[in-house]
C-alpha cells in the first residue's frame, strides 16, 4: 500500500512541478517579449503562440491541482440539505462521473493528436500541433489519479 501511495505522491509532485514550470516559463516568455518589443523594437512571431500553448498546458495541469485542493467551483446549496451519508455517496458518484467524462475527453483527444489536425504545423513555432493537443490527455491523466485518490478517501471515511 505504501508503494502505491508513494507513486501517487510522486505523480502529484510531478504535476505540481510541471504546472509551476509552465507558469514560470510563460512569465519569462512574456517578459522577454515585452522588453524586446518596447525597448529594442524587436518582435518575434512565435512568442505569442508559445505563450498561448504554455497557457493551455498550464490550464490542463492546473485542473488536477485545483481538484486536489478542492478549489474548484462547487454548488453545495442543494446537497447541504441532504443527510451526510447521502452527501458522501453523491460526492463519490459525482467524482466517478467526472472521471469517466474526462476519460472520454482524453480518448477523443487522441483522434485529434494522431489525426490530420495533430500533424499540421503551428505557424509560428513550426512544431506539430499534436504537441499542443497532448496537454489534454496529460492533464486528464493527472486528474484521474486525483479522482481515484479522492474517491478512495471518501469511501474510507
Amino acid at each position: 500500500m505504501m508503494a502505491k501511495e508513494q507513486k501517487s505522491n510522486l505523480l502529484t509532485r510531478i504535476n505540481e512541478i510541471a504546472a509551476m514550470s509552465a507558469l514560470a516559463g510563460m512569465t519569462v516568455v512574456v517578459f522577454v517579449a515585452v522588453i524586446l518589443r518596447y525597448i529594442f523594437s524587436i518582435t518575434f512571431r512565435w512568442t505569442d503562440e508559445l505563450t498561448r500553448f504554455i497557457f493551455i498546458y498550464l490550464v490542463f495541469l492546473g485542473i488536477p491541482i485545483s481538484f486536489r485542493r478542492e478549489a474548484h467551483v462547487v454548488i453545495k446549496f442543494f446537497t447541504s440539505f441532504l443527510p451526510s451519508r447521502i452527501q458522501k455517496w453523491l460526492g463519490i458518484g459525482i467524482n466517478i462521473a467526472v472521471g469517466f467524462i474526462m476519460f472520454a475527453i482524453a480518448i477523443a483527444s487522441f483522434s485529434i493528436i494522431f489525426g490530420q489536425v495533430g500533424q499540421t504545423l503551428a505557424p509560428g513555432l513550426k512544431c506539430p500541433r499534436a504537441y499542443i493537443y497532448a496537454a489534454v490527455p496529460i492533464g486528464v491523466f493527472f486528474l484521474v489519479i486525483e479522482i481515484v485518490k479522492k474517491v478512495m478517501e471518501r469511501y474510507k471515511s
